[in-house]
């Protein structure tokens, strides 16, 4: 089977993987102690907020990275034209539903817990720094699939002209340690920001995955020398803590990746029945997470002050929720439609 088309397993597994550790993410955003408000906030704690300190150094980097690998197998499977379909059914329809029907609820929830009072249509209407933690506007964890869908189309003409030139992935000779240094650029891309994302350091890490983690002998590499990543990662990691004070953290994003894609391909290439629907809910569990969070921290803290009680509890319901809500969409056919689910 060619290499390119053959099922690769640790990604899906890294996806669903990363995609489910967003419960745990966005429950300690809650309690972060950085100051954000978020749609619910409560007692700021020093472990939940070094969790996400330390989670969103790669968590969207390798979700991009991933989309970016994903892209270069579609396109060996299917034409220009079908891809694009794709992706509008996929990324842009769900992105349309989502902003109407699901993004909604979590800026409703904000108004209602830090003012008291909410209008559902304020996040259609009002409009301040984006993040929506006000029940403004905001485009919520869906700024993922907006990303994603331009990035897919603008990068598009410069993947298909690169591939009819017919030289392939690149990687094959390309020594460790200048794929290291590729880190580089998204780096330099971070300097444009929109709401606090970066659109730009986001595709370096969509580009990075098709043109070079797509390689299967720079596959081979990482693999294989995984645990000499880990440690330049956690060295790198320690040298932003202690000499930068958290400055320059998107140094150890691609660093995290190379280690965490290493280690996947190693011990997460393989399937079965658990795994094979986590992952394919994986897409459905993004999607709705995050409101059902928001809606169950709400409803908890009206029970409880006490946040050893608050965030199992929250975590259970959320998740409980979220699968059921994903259960349903998937046997609708409608739903499936709108939110780009498989049956």
């Amino acid at each position: 089977m060619n290499q390119l088309t053959e099922r690769k397993h640790y990604l899906d597994n890294l996806r669903a993987f990363t995609t489910f550790l967003l419960f745990p993410f966005h429950i300690f955003v809650v309690y972060n102690n950085w100051g954000e408000n978020w749609y619910i906030h409560g007692e700021a704690l020093l472990f939940p907020s070094i969790w996400n300190q330390l989670s969103s150094l790669w968590m969207m980097p390798l979700l991009f990275a991933i989309a970016g690998i994903s892209t270069r197998y579609a396109l060996k499977k299917r034409s220009a034209g079908d891809y694009v379909k794709e992706r509008v059914s996929k990324l842009l329809i769900p992105l349309i539903f989502g902003m109407l029907l699901i993004v909604p609820i979590q800026t409703y929830i904000a108004g209602l817990f830090f003012n008291g009072g909410a209008n559902y249509f304020d996040c259609f209407t009002r409009v301040t720094d984006l993040s929506g933690y006000d029940g403004a506007f905001t485009l919520g964890h869906l700024w993922f699939l907006l990303f994603l869908f331009v990035m897919s189309i603008v990068c598009l003409p410069l993947m298909i002209l690169y591939d009819k030139k017919g030289k392939g992935t690149l990687g094959d000779k390309t020594p460790l340690v200048l794929v290291v240094f590729m880190g580089l650029l998204p780096c330099f891309g971070s300097i444009l920001k929109i709401g606090g994302k970066s659109p730009t350091e986001d595709m370096a890490y969509f580009l990075l995955g098709y043109f070079f983690l797509s390689n299967e002998n720079l596959l081979k590499k990482l693999e294989k020398y995984r645990f000499l990543l880990l440690g330049l990662f956690v060295s790198c990691v320690g040298v932003i803590v202690f000499v930068f004070n958290k400055e320059y953290y998107e140094a150890a994003c691609w660093l995290a990746i190379l280690t965490i894609i290493g280690m996947g391909r190693h011990y997460l290439n393989f399937t079965g029945k658990v795994t094979g629907y986590i992952s394919k809910s994986s897409y459905g569990v993004y999607l709705f997470h995050q409101s059902w969070i928001a809606v169950a921290a709400f409803l908890i803290f009206k029970v409880t002050d006490n946040y050893i009680v608050q965030i199992p509890l929250i975590f259970l319901i959320s998740v409980l929720c979220t699968y059921l809500t994903y259960e349903i969409c998937r046997r609708t056919p409608g739903l499936r439609w709108m939110f780009g689910l498989k049956k």
